[in-house]
């Protein structure tokens, strides 16, 4: 194509560099699951789509019917009805904000009722995973015919209560599971567990790679108790004040070697 007796490579970068400038509009993942649940049509998202581009890109809060017929297909009296509705549906609602620049009440469409409901959406759905978790967990000790679990049920919901309220948030149906074999295959039990659970916060290591590290090395030194991993700890600070005193002597040693070397040598 060539516009203006430009020539096609000047047309492209162009296009190129227009394409960098004009940016981008995020849309979340989340909404673009949900909103059929939330019972908006496509045409509807389309529009929620275009409005969030105009407000970000030229900062126009409450467009126009003439301003949106131009990026829509389906004409002002669609795009009225499609705004009727998403109001309707409690999806979009019009508030306002004073602008400074102008002194001026501004009206915008505001998406928190939007952002509500797909939170809530995704609140449920994380709450299902984590029940169904523990229903497939219950299922596969029953099915296994023996209770591989040394545990009850209660140490199991106290460890993962204390875990997600050191990390903030639910832990996700892996880490459930990670815990539930903490406690079938760790001897120390839930001591143990809340121990090294203890000393990754401290540390400032908020993931459970970390916390399988330590219990492994209390593991692998057979240490089944907080009293014998504090002897081992004990022991082997010994050991090291021990080994740094010898090493001393052995310094100073060679220092004296050296120095007869230069003078006797």
């Amino acid at each position: 194509m060539n516009c203006n007796g430009d020539k096609k490579g000047n047309i492209t970068a162009a296009f190129a560099s227009d394409l960098v400038l004009e940016g981008m509009t995020a849309i979340s993942n989340l909404l673009l699951k949900y909103y059929p649940r939330l019972g908006i049509t496509d045409s509807e998202m389309m529009l929620i789509i275009q409005l969030l581009h105009l407000q970000t890109a030229t900062n126009q809060y409450f467009p126009s019917l003439d301003v949106l017929a131009m990026l829509m297909t389906g004409g002002k009296t669609k795009i009225k009805a499609d705004l009727a509705a998403l109001i309707e549906k409690g999806v979009l609602k019009i508030s306002h904000f004073y602008c400074e620049e102008t002194d001026e009440v501004i009206p915008l469409y505001s998406y928190e009722p939007l952002f509500e409901k797909i939170s809530e959406i995704w609140a449920c759905e994380k709450v299902k995973a984590y029940q169904q978790m523990k229903k497939n967990l219950k299922e596969q000790k029953q099915m296994s015919g023996t209770d591989r679990s040394k545990h009850n049920e209660p140490d199991f919901a106290r460890i993962c209560q204390s875990f997600e309220k050191e990390f903030g948030r639910l832990l996700s149906p892996m880490e459930i599971e990670q815990v539930n074999l903490w406690l079938t295959d760790n001897e120390g039990g839930t001591d143990l567990i809340m121990e090294a659970l203890k000393r990754a916060v401290m540390m400032g290591k908020h993931n459970f790679k970390y916390i399988d590290s330590i219990l492994l090395e209390w593991q692998k030194n057979n240490l089944r108790t907080i009293l014998e991993v504090q002897a081992y700890e004990a022991n082997f600070r010994e050991r090291q004040i021990t080994r740094s005193t010898r090493r001393k002597p052995d310094a100073v040693e060679k220092k004296k070697d050296k120095f007869r070397l230069l003078y006797h040598g």
